[in-house]
């Protein structure tokens, strides 16, 4: 696909807050609570003594780390001062926990290193090191974005129009790396619901050509549970895949 014309998938109709207000967090924060649970589960399952495996698994990792890296220097440079130029202070709390979630995403490369390091008989050790400390980043990232969902939100609701939150955000569009916004796609696509997602895929159809339109459907095929697809496509007004049954 090309991803030069992939638009950042966190649209309008998925990042909507439930009193109707536009919701900078929604979508992404959806994205990365999928994408940090299944990278979790899939590093505790790994076996140590398959090599394809481990390095299937810590290339999942380096895709997870390298998203979070990319949502944090965008919350950093777009979001945070639109806080203070509201309400002096308020990101000052998410602002040193970002130093902190760096930190850890630089010691997960270093642990991840020491697995693809390792001899046979240690991978197992180091296999777990990283799986702990890639638990506690989880469940330190969940507090944090809840955080921001629960607090910020209504600062930012309270100083700026919904027109003005759609203005950030497509300065946040316009800075992520191509490649990253078609990795994100993978996470977006299945963790919306299923009127978020067919009002994400219809505002991209209306603004890609064709054929990038036509990767983000195969994305949407490839990550979604057959039900789900077939849903999706009712919604699009599109028709069935030939042979694809729905559960």
């Amino acid at each position: 696909m090309d991803t030069t014309t992939t638009p950042y998938p966190a649209t309008h109709a998925a990042a909507t807050a439930g009193a109707g207000r536009r919701d900078l967090y929604a979508g992404i924060h959806k994205a990365l609570r999928l994408a940090m649970t299944r990278t979790l589960a899939r590093v505790g399952a790994t076996d140590p003594g398959d090599a394809d495996d481990v390095v299937a698994t810590l290339n999942a990792l380096e895709r997870l780390l390298a998203l979070c890296e990319v949502h944090l220097t965008d919350e950093n440079a777009f979001i945070h001062p639109t806080l203070e130029a509201a309400r002096p202070g308020t990101a000052a709390r998410v602002a040193g926990e970002h130093v902190h979630h760096a930190e850890a995403i630089a010691d997960l490369r270093d642990l991840a290193a020491f697995v693809a390091n390792a001899r046979d008989a240690d991978r197992a050790a180091a296999l777990a090191r990283l799986y702990g400390a890639l638990a506690l980043f989880v469940a330190d990232n969940f507090a944090h974005m809840h955080v921001e969902e629960t607090v910020h939100n209504p600062v930012l609701w309270a100083a700026y129009t919904d027109a003005e939150l759609d203005a950030i955000e497509q300065r946040i569009v316009a800075s992520i790396p191509p490649q990253v916004m078609a990795d994100a796609l993978h996470w977006f696509i299945p963790a919306l619901s299923a009127p978020e997602r067919a009002a994400m895929l219809g505002g991209m159809r209306e603004v890609m050509p064709p054929a990038a339109f036509a990767g983000v459907l195969d994305i949407a095929q490839r990550t979604l549970a057959a039900h789900d697809h077939a849903k999706l496509l009712r919604a699009l007004g599109l028709p069935p895949v030939p042979g694809l049954m729905a559960a």
